[in-house]
C-alpha cells in the first residue's frame, strides 16, 4: 500500500508579536511519499493568516490519493484523531480556517 506522511513545522526565527499580544510565524506543511522517499508537495503559510490543517487540504487535494493511506499525526491535525475519522476534513476548507485558537511556537530546533 502506498503511504503519504504528513508533517508541520514552524520555521524558526520567524515570529513576530501581534498588537494583541500574541504570536505569528511561518510555517510549512510538507507531504512525502513513503515509497518514493521524497517530498511530493510543500506549502508555506502565515499562521495568522491560515492553519497547518487547512494548508494540508489545499496539499492533499491537489494530488491523487486513490488509494493511498494519509499519515498525518500531531495537535494541528485533529488532537492527534486520525483525519479519516473527522468527517469535516474534506470538507469546504477556507484558507482562514483555524483549529485552535492557541498559537503555537516553533516545534523543531
Amino acid at each position: 500500500m502506498n503511504k503519504f506522511v504528513c508533517d508541520g513545522k514552524t520555521l524558526r526565527g520567524s515570529a513576530i508579536e501581534t498588537e494583541e499580544g500574541t504570536h505569528r510565524f511561518v510555517a510549512q506543511v510538507t507531504v512525502y511519499s513513503r515509497a518514493l522517499g521524497v517530498a511530493l508537495a510543500q506549502k508555506a503559510y502565515d499562521t495568522g493568516e491560515s492553519s497547518e490543517r487547512a494548508t494540508l487540504k489545499e496539499l492533499l487535494a491537489s494530488l491523487d490519493i486513490e488509494g493511498v493511506l494519509i499519515q498525518a499525526v500531531g495537535t494541528a491535525f485533529s488532537e492527534g484523531v486520525a483525519l479519516h475519522t473527522t468527517q469535516s476534513f474534506f470538507t469546504a476548507a477556507t484558507p482562514a480556517e483555524k483549529t485552535s485558537s492557541t498559537p503555537r511556537g516553533p516545534t523543531s530546533s
